[in-house]
């Protein structure tokens, strides 16, 4: 018996040995196999959670968060000890205790899934804390054997390779807890708009019941089995001996509340926008989306708020004087409408303003059932104005009756005003409450931009990109390429300025005509009122935007002088040598012509625009800064690699000054280079810069800015407006406060007969200026050179008073041979030979004045306008524009994408005849006065019926 036993025993321990050493051998081959393309675990050591980028404002509010995962990271050590344990209730009760893996959770887990496979239901895991973090970490969703192994292995190195409160650390930062939210710190300020340690002990157990499954334990959508899983922690919770039973049965006791936590920031889209894209731009998505940075940018809220109630209310004015277009929609009647009012979603934009619908119309009044509900009425007085927009922006016939405008069923948008007094009855009737009145509104099709911004620093305080964001995220600030018309003016008077001209040099105000190259016919432009005023001053020229001096002016200086300083003040990237150009027919932005008045304001530096001030790291090290001392155009930013492409517009200058950081307590990044611009400096002479300010200032005190003078402030500035007034312009600025507008449809066409720049943009810089203002002591410019002696200066060829008057020449003063003494104060000239006489001169390069192109005011044949002369094929022919040459430069912010509008020409126009646009009727006779703030007309007044403005030259006004 004992022999048998033994053999029994040998077998039961050879097999024993072979089961051990095969399930050894099972385990060890697993282990080779779903081990050889494990991820390294190593990586959650030097885990570091994404965070977002926050944003500030200058005054250090807070405008928003970049951000792919909200998440508020909070170490352990701050997590309330309440927290944790409601956490370990509802996720890993064992979690102090295990290794990575719970054997019992697995065994019961695996038995719960026998029952489930036969029901056909997903199975449950039994997945402790770590593994989560493994899964979420290293490893998919993906349900399989495969991952379970490899989960259980990870979990298992990475408890021997960080502590139990690491581990939970990051479980308790990065698990989604939804609504956006990440971690617990999130999860309580998004639902209860709380810190942790200020949360009852019913909301803790709420957020503790939502990893499981956060979207099924929604309180919005699901508020009965949230409320139960919540009461399902706080029992377990009381099981653990964590609670007593009296806490637990009291936070049972407590309604679930929730209240979603509405985004943070202020109402600056278009600013933001522009923020968000120079982040990602100059650091990547990447970093601006999970890397934690800290930006304080240059928005200045309450300049925002100033620049949205005058471009508001500019576009509202100027929608209002072009009629109606007519209701939102139209249902059969007014029950009808008034049944689908509550379905009809408010349109983009039209935020202080309600929807209604028309329920009767009656000859005094249309009344409405608002969508927020009440009743209420529209006088015909608040309809005057709607009559019937026509085309090019005309109007039908006036308003007599409420039904001239609307009909029952319209839905249309309102405002309220004041309330009506109660309507007359009868003697001895009772008498009928007064009905609330409202005035009918319509959301502007016109749209536009404002740019405000600092004058010595190029910091952008404000930006309206249009009517409303929320209708349209396209920035026509920054990425609306436009003519400026005669708003690039300024630019052509500096070139003379800079080339020996001055305010008081006289040029003839003449019709010209100017030879394009062989085969096209001359380019004959303008001036907007058709007439021209003969000999006038430079000053007087740009103060009443003389279409015809400014030519000449192009023609005597050369195309690529202008050039020069037109892509010095970055106006342009490339002027088109055309010249037509010296009138505003090229294509800028907002941002950029405005930056370039700045530079004048700012003595004729160059300022590069920016809306970021400074950017930290989560580390708090300034990897970018905007401006150092004594450098407003500077900045600081990582070195570059060595493979970048060099930025022309900066060069390397060497390690900042570690005494320029601009942010508190903060040190720049290791690796931090100093970069200097490369423009020259300044652009301009100081006199020069004096003296274009001085006349900009006459544009808004006797010009075709005059609109702009109620500001009562030293103010100057210019308008612009193109032809067929398809755009209208105002840029301008005080002493230390740059602002530009414009106007105009995003499908470019014509704004109206007589809506110039004048009219119609400049309302609105003069409403923002008002308020910017109101508060700021008045500050005078610099006195430029010529207000000690302001004389006309005229060139005169010639021995008789008789021949002066008929030669009065383009070029100023001589500096070599005409003394200023040898000029009376009558601007004539005294005997003697001018230098244009001199044959010795000429072969230098000057011109024989005597040969003047310029009288009798006819077209004919030039002499070389500009030294080095023109060969018989005047012009010469003009180098190719190159292919980038409107491509945004990397101040245009988000202007990556041009603005995929129609162009009002896809060439260069032939300035041979009236411009034109297909299907463009013909002008007829005008209807109205002088445009507002500019002088009567002379020489005959306004043009004859069927004259058109501008005659292609894309600058009118």
């Amino acid at each position: 018996m004992n022999r048998i036993l033994r053999g029994v025993a040998r077998v039961a321990f050879l097999i024993i040995v072979v089961a051990a050493v095969g399930i050894g051998s099972f385990i060890g081959i697993s282990l080779v196999y779903f081990g050889r393309d494990l991820p390294n675990h190593q990586q959650l050591a030097a885990y570091v959670p994404a965070t977002g980028t926050k944003v500030y404002a200058s005054d250090g509010a807070f405008m928003a968060e970049f951000a792919s995962e909200h998440r508020i990271i909070v170490p352990i050590g701050k997590v309330p000890r309440t927290m944790v344990q409601a956490v370990l209730a509802a996720e890993d009760r064992d979690f102090y205790t295990h290794n990575g893996v719970n054997p019992v959770a697995v065994f019961r887990a695996a038995i719960a899934d026998i029952t489930r496979f036969q029901r056909g239901q997903r199975p449950i895991g039994a997945s402790t804390i770590t593994q989560q973090v493994v899964r979420h970490f290293l490893l998919s969703n993906e349900v399989s054997v495969s991952r379970k192994v490899k989960e259980a292995m990870l979990a298992y190195r990475i408890e021997h390779e960080l502590s139990k409160e690491r581990i939970l650390e990051i479980y308790l930062n990065e698990i989604y807890l939804g609504a956006g939210a990440y971690g617990v710190a999130a999860a309580a300020d998004t639902y209860f708009q709380k810190p942790l340690d200020k949360l009852t002990l019913a909301e803790t157990a709420f957020i503790a019941a939502l990893p499981k499954a956060p979207n099924n334990y929604n309180p919005l959508r699901h508020h009965q089995a949230a409320k139960a899983r919540r009461d399902w922690v706080l029992a377990g919770m009381a099981e653990l001996g964590w609670i007593t039973s009296e806490q637990a049965k009291a936070a049972m006791a407590e309604p679930l509340t929730v209240h979603l936590k509405e985004p943070e920031g202020q109402p600056n889209g278009y600013f933001t926008e522009e923020v968000r894209r120079e982040l990602i731009g100059r650091f990547g998505e990447k970093a601006v989306y999970e890397g934690g940075l800290a930006v304080r940018t240059s928005y200045m809220p309450g300049y925002q708020q100033m620049a949205d109630k005058a471009f508001r209310n500019g576009l509202v004015d100027y929608d209002r004087r072009h009629g109606w277009r007519g209701a939102l929609t139209h249902l059969p009647n007014g029950a009808a409408a008034q049944a689908a009012l509550p379905g009809i979603a408010d349109p983009p934009g039209s935020s202080g303003w309600q929807l209604a619908a028309v329920t009767a119309v009656e000859p005094g009044a249309a009344h409405i059932v608002l969508k927020k509900g009440g009743p209420g009425r529209i006088p015909v007085n608040e309809l005057r104005w709607a009559r019937k927009t026509l085309d090019d922006q005309r109007l039908g016939g006036g308003v007599g009756r409420a039904s001239d405008v609307l009909q029952p069923g319209d839905i249309v948008l309102v405002e309220p005003i004041a309330a009506a007094a109660a309507p007359a009855v009868r003697r001895g009737a009772p008498a009928a409450p007064p009905s609330a009145q409202y005035a009918l509104r319509q959301l502007p099709d016109v749209s536009g931009g404002v740019v405000v911004m600092d004058p010595k620093t190029g910091r952008v305080y404000a930006l309206v990109g249009g009517w409303s964001f929320q209708q349209s995220q396209f920035n026509r600030a920054t990425q609306a390429k436009r003519q400026p018309g005669s708003a690039f003016k300024p630019f052509v008077y500096i070139t003379a300025l800079e080339n020996g001209f001055s305010p008081s040099s006289v040029v003839e105000d003449a019709p010209i005509s100017i030879p394009q190259g062989p085969g096209q016919a001359p380019w004959e432009p303008v001036n907007y009122e058709g007439n021209f005023v003969g000999e006038t001053t430079l000053s007087d020229a740009l103060i009443h935007s003389r279409n015809l001096v400014t030519a000449r002016l192009a023609v005597t200086l050369g195309l690529p002088t202008l050039a020069k300083t037109v892509q010095n003040f970055d106006v342009m990237d490339r002027m088109p040598l055309y010249y037509s150009m010296s009138l505003g027919a090229g294509e800028t932005t907002l941002l950029r012509l405005t930056s370039a008045y700045a530079m004048i304001d700012n003595g004729g530096h160059w300022l590069l625009p920016s809306v970021v001030d400074a950017v930290q790291d989560r580390s708090g090290r300034v990897i970018y800064q905007k401006g150092v001392k004594d450098c407003a155009a500077c900045f600081v930013a990582t070195a570059p690699q060595s493979d970048a492409a060099a930025d022309p517009l900066y060069k390397v200058s060497g390690a900042p000054d570690p005494g320029s950081v601009t942010m508190p307590n903060a040190r720049y990044v290791e690796n931090a280079v100093l970069y200097k611009p490369t423009k020259p400096e300044p652009l301009i002479s100081a006199d020069a810069d004096a003296e274009i300010i001085a006349m900009m200032q006459g544009v808004v005190e006797r010009g075709t800015g005059t609109a702009v003078a109620a500001v009562g402030k030293p103010l100057a500035g210019k308008t612009g407006t193109t032809s067929d007034w398809f755009d209208g312009w105002f840029v301008g600025f005080s002493p230390d406060l740059a602002a530009g507008v414009y106007v105009g449809f995003d499908d470019p066409r014509t704004l109206g007969t007589g809506e110039v720049g004048g009219h119609v943009a400049a309302p609105i810089f003069r409403d923002f200026m008002m308020a910017a203002l109101k508060n700021v002591p008045a500050k005078p410019f610099p006195t430029p050179p010529s207000a000690a002696a302001a004389v006309a200066v005229n060139v005169i060829r010639g021995n008789s008073a008789a021949d002066e008057e008929q030669t009065a020449s383009l070029y100023p003063p001589d500096p070599l041979t005409d003394s200023q003494q040898a000029i009376p104060r009558d601007g004539r000239a005294r005997s003697g030979t001018l230098p244009a006489d001199d044959p010795a001169r000429i072969d230098q390069g000057r011109i024989d004045q005597g040969q003047n192109a310029y009288w009798p005011p006819v077209p004919r044949a030039y002499a070389a306008p500009y030294p080095g002369g023109y060969s018989a094929t005047y012009p010469p022919g003009y180098v190719a524009p190159a292919p980038g040459y409107t491509t945004p430069y990397r101040s245009d912010y988000g202007s990556s994408t041009p603005y995929a509008y129609t162009t009002p020409y896809t060439a260069p126009r032939p300035y041979a005849s009236p411009g034109t646009y297909p299907g463009y009727p013909a002008a007829g006779q005008r209807g109205y006065g002088v445009p507002e703030g500019y002088p009567a007309a002379q020489n005959g007044g306004y043009p004859p019926p069927g004259w058109r403005p501008g005659r292609g030259t894309g600058g009118l006004y």
